[in-house]
């Protein structure tokens, strides 16, 4: 009987994170049709039933990094909320470390970090929330920073932090803009949160 038990299959324990390259084309398309898989980038997914965390986030990107290397940018804003994932990840290295060599999943940019700009999220380098919202208002297509802007702000952060981090760069490349950006990002929130106001003082409709 032992021996027999022993030839029945296993039950298959997956570990939390689950990348492409590692596992059989079908077997990936098979759990990710039943649910067993919940995606998180197109490369990457995590056993359900818990929807990917900022850890998971993280961590799906990590390969990207180089040795001093530091998500930001769209990649950072997308690793704090959860919303719009970057096509490539954003790699920032500190001024003076050299660049690292360009691979089709990221592209990398130099950057000056404060002593409190960068935070591990799973042992991750990212780039803080406030100084994520900075670059995202200073270097994005202005669109997509208002709108990642208003991601972060529904995410916990203070907006007029922000503000504030760009007034300490004037004369800086792209921050003029930024401030435009900001403020388009700022009235969009307040609407959004007005609305939200609106719709949890408005009385239940008696007749549905």
């Amino acid at each position: 009987m032992t021996d027999a038990l022993s030839l029945l299959p296993t039950e298959l324990v997956l570990p939390r994170l689950v990348r492409r390259c590692d596992t059989a084309t079908a077997d990936w398309a098979g759990m990710l049709r039943d649910g067993v898989l919940l995606p998180v980038t197109e490369s990457v997914a995590v056993v359900g039933p818990e929807p990917p965390s900022p850890d998971d986030r993280a961590r799906a990107l990590v390969t990207a990094l180089p040795r001093h290397g530091v998500l930001g940018r769209d990649s950072a804003a997308w690793v704090h909320t959860g919303t719009r994932p970057p096509a490539r990840a954003c790699v920032l290295v500190p001024v003076g470390v050299r660049r690292p060599a360009p691979r089709p999943d990221r592209t990398c940019a130099e950057a000056v970090f404060g002593p409190s700009d960068v935070v591990l999220v799973a042992g991750t380098a990212v780039t803080t929330p406030e100084r994520t919202a900075e670059d995202v208002a200073r270097w994005l297509a202005p669109d997509d920073a208002v709108a990642r802007l208003v991601d972060l702000a529904a995410h916990g952060l203070d907006l007029a932090t922000v503000r504030r981090r760009l007034t300490a760069l004037a004369g800086r490349r792209h921050v003029r803009r930024a401030h435009a950006v900001l403020e388009a990002a700022l009235e969009r929130d307040g609407a959004q949160g007005d609305l939200a106001r609106l719709s949890a003082a408005r009385p239940p409709d008696a007749n549905p």
